[in-house]
């Protein structure tokens, strides 16, 4: 099991540790609801370095990226990130990740820490063929997610350009806290906040500068998902997978079928979605006694109609929420479902994604 850089200041913080994608990760280090709720009202930090980074060099990145995602990459411009799954040749996405430009020469990116290795191995490949160079780069600086809704004023005197400056999904190579750092606007929580990629020998110091002098309450990964699930993001191996396309996966907002030239999958997508899709992504509230979670079938009148991805009793608004895989005949906002919960038929309802939305978010 691979061990975090900062393993050491993780278990002394009193940690509750758990293996995630082959690495020691703290799970909490209180309580996840007293965690989520940190984020929620006021400051929270994440130790995300499991996640892969990936450095892509050379003249023809930008068609190497374009052909490899399907977002449009010919429309982004220096200091823009940006979300895209990872499709195969038939539309099964092998990861969702995101890119950041530098220049249409030099790209940064960043994936899910259990896709790690496959999506390294696929994106070599169509790299290879356009002579782009594909360096693995996640051993050499540590990622720390900083979210909540006074993220930005706390970091504002200790970062340059100061966090608000930058749009949503823009990024810039900052000083902070006496050194370099990678700075995006980006998150995983549905707060304003940053991601910070931070060369290993700053690591320790910009984490004790961040829970002590920024006073950002150390978050875990059980945290991490149920804020996650409120806001509607997508986790792979849940949401998402090689079995699912993205029009049934919730992610096709992200799939530019008008894009020029082609890309890995528009084939397979462009029929899918001229065919339309069998199954739907959806939010589901449950109305009923009782909590759905991954796996459990979603029913009408007694008829399998689809699969729990993810399920959680809401901190923030009180309710048993889930996302689900369904077939789209029954996914329309407001359809009357049922979840098998323990055996027994739960009353739930369609309802409209996110759970929670924050409107500073992209402010």
């Amino acid at each position: 099991m691979h061990l975090l850089t900062l393993n050491d200041r993780h278990q002394a913080l009193g940690a509750t540790f758990g293996e995630f994608a082959g690495y020691r990760m703290p799970l909490y280090y209180s309580k996840p609801l007293e965690e989520h709720r940190a984020v929620r009202e006021r400051l929270g930090v994440f130790d995300i370095s499991h996640m892969g980074q990936f450095e892509a060099r050379g003249e023809q990145a930008e068609a190497f990226l374009h052909h490899a995602l399907t977002s449009n990459v010919l429309r982004m411009h220096d200091g823009q990130a940006l979300y895209s799954p990872l499709c195969r040749e038939d539309g099964g996405v092998l990861d969702d990740l995101i890119i950041y430009r530098h220049s249409p020469a030099h790209y940064r990116i960043i994936v899910n820490a259990s896709n790690r290795a496959k999506d390294y191995a696929w994106l070599a490949r169509l790299a290879g063929k356009r002579g782009v160079a594909l360096q693995d780069v996640t051993a050499g600086h540590c990622l720390f997610a900083v979210q909540g809704p006074r993220a930005f004023a706390a970091l504002a005197t200790h970062v340059t350009p100061r966090p608000d400056s930058l749009p949503y999904y823009g990024f810039a190579v900052a000083q902070a806290f006496g050194g370099e750092v990678f700075m995006a606007r980006t998150g995983y929580t549905g707060e304003p906040g940053v991601e910070l990629a931070v060369p290993v020998a700053a690591a320790e110091a910009v984490w004790q500068a961040l829970t002590g002098t920024l006073g950002a309450t150390p978050i875990g990964l059980a945290a991490r998902d149920s804020l996650r699930l409120e806001a509607c993001m997508a986790l792979y191996g849940h949401e998402l997978s090689e079995q699912w396309h993205p029009f049934e996966s919730g992610v096709g907002w992200a799939v530019d079928l008008d894009a020029p030239e082609d890309f890995c999958g528009k084939s397979a997508l462009r029929a899918i979605k001229a065919a339309g899709s069998a199954h739907a992504l959806v939010g589901l509230e449950v109305t009923g006694r009782g909590i759905a979670r991954e796996g459990y079938p979603v029913l009408q009148g007694g008829h399998r109609v689809g699969v729990v991805t993810s399920g959680v009793l809401s901190p923030t608004t009180g309710k048993p929420v889930a996302l689900a895989h369904v077939e789209s005949a029954v996914a329309s906002i407001g359809t009357a479902l049922e979840v098998e919960i323990r055996g027994k038929a739960v009353q739930a309802q369609v309802v409209r994604r996110p759970f929670y939305r924050n409107p500073a978010l992209r402010a």
